[in-house]
């Protein structure tokens, strides 16, 4: 039943594709509305897949791919919750939605090694969520930072495309893009105090590379919000800090998580 509600989920996700692709290539709101009524579906459908595999089992069984699937709902809903802001973010979805259709189609076709998770203490449940959502939101800043980029060379190189003219002002792009990280960062914040507080092991051999890294990247975001604040970074300053960031953080959790669990044939807890 999972897998056949991710399947359905997939095609709601591809239609939505399809139908913004249109409106922005023709501007037309009505294909508009049909991507985000397809979205919406798509991410109710997704949720309920969800619900079943994390919350009815007592003590679930997860892979690296279940954790991926999670963060891609993430990163697919946070641009519908910004859909009644005058600057959203739906566009962002033309990058979101096809790369949440092939972690699902992944999660469905590929096995990966499991790992039964029984039931914890709230706080170490708080340090895991808030690191799934962190990770979802600087996702999606790190999908604008790629069209700010994208923008600012053509810009620079005078290519006024049909994209260009649909999308937001180049800095109306770079505030979204800073409200994104200013949102992301504080939740990553709040995922390593709960970590280093409430983990025992996060030291631990087989955890000190994933929370050095996750520090790493939590010290870049620092420093470009600093910047920003302090200097007014923006252009290819931010997005080349945003996208290291990103690095950083996929390296900390799905990097160390793929060695253990496929290479090394070991769980995070072992």
């Amino acid at each position: 039943m999972h897998d056949k509600i991710l399947m359905i989920t997939s095609v709601f996700y591809l239609s939505a594709v399809i139908f913004l692709y249109a409106a922005v290539a023709q501007g037309s709101g009505r294909k508009r509305t049909i991507a985000i009524v397809s979205t919406i579906v798509g991410v109710l459908f997704q949720t309920w897949a969800e619900a079943q595999h994390w919350l009815i089992p007592s003590s679930p069984h997860v892979s690296l791919l279940n954790v991926l699937s999670l963060s891609a709902l993430v990163t697919v809903a946070i641009p519908l919750g910004t859909l009644p802001l005058r600057k959203n973010l739906f566009d962002a979805s033309l990058v979101t939605l096809p790369l949440a259709v092939l972690i699902l189609i992944a999660e469905i076709i590929l096995k990966a090694p499991e790992l039964e998770i029984t039931q914890g203490s709230l706080d170490i449940t708080v340090h895991i969520i808030t690191s799934i959502i962190a990770f979802g939101i600087l996702s999606i800043a790190g999908v604008y930072a790629i069209f700010v980029a994208l923008i600012d060379s053509m810009l620079r190189h005078h290519r006024y495309n049909k994209l260009v003219q649909t999308l937001p002002a180049l800095v109306t792009l770079e505030e979204l893009l800073f409200h994104l990280i200013k949102a992301g960062f504080t939740i990553l914040t709040i995922s390593l105090l709960t970590g280093l507080i409430f983990v025992d092991d996060l030291f631990a051999q087989h955890l000190a590379h994933k929370t050095v890294l996750s520090i790493f990247a939590w010290l870049v975001f620092a420093l470009l919000l600093w910047g920003r604040w302090k200097w007014g970074w923006r252009g290819r300053v931010a997005v080349r800090m945003t996208l290291a960031g990103i690095v950083l953080l996929l390296l900390s959790y799905f990097g160390s998580k793929l060695i253990l669990e496929v290479f090394l044939q070991r769980s995070w807890h072992s």
